[in-house]
């Protein structure tokens, strides 16, 4: 019975080890032009990184991709400067991105490059992934 026991503990540090390999794989859709969060909204948070983002891509339920330059239909003018005014985090969230294998993966099998993520932003496990 102890080697049962052993065996059992082994198995369970294996899966625990492996994590992200076992949870779902979040769905990946695009959203339809001008159906983003307001511009008001996005402007107002991207221009703060926060790492928990990358760990809310891999945890999404559903996750969908808005394309910058379609993503608003009013006020898009507005949105113009804010990917050089905050090239700083979308810098640092370019780089927590391509620290994270699973995230690469994820990323890549669903034919989007780090280098094009500008935004990631969860609402209750639903994600939205702002590509330009």
């Amino acid at each position: 019975m102890n080697k049962l026991s052993n065996l059992s503990v082994l198995a369970l540090v294996a899966i625990a080890a492996a994590g992200p390999a076992f949870a779902a794989t979040p769905k990946f859709t695009n959203g339809a032009p001008g159906t983003a969060m307001s511009v008001d909204d996005f402007a107002s948070q991207l221009g703060s990184f926060n790492a928990k983002d990358v760990t809310d891509l891999l945890d999404a339920k559903s996750v969908t991709v808005y394309n910058y330059n379609t993503a608003w239909t009013d006020k898009a003018g507005k949105a113009v400067n804010l990917l050089t005014d905050d090239s700083q985090s979308i810098g640092l969230l370019r780089e927590a991105l391509n620290k994270n294998p699973a995230a690469v993966k994820l990323l890549a099998e669903n034919k989007i490059k780090v280098d094009q993520v500008v935004d990631i932003t969860n609402i209750g496990g639903n994600v939205q992934l702002y590509i330009q």
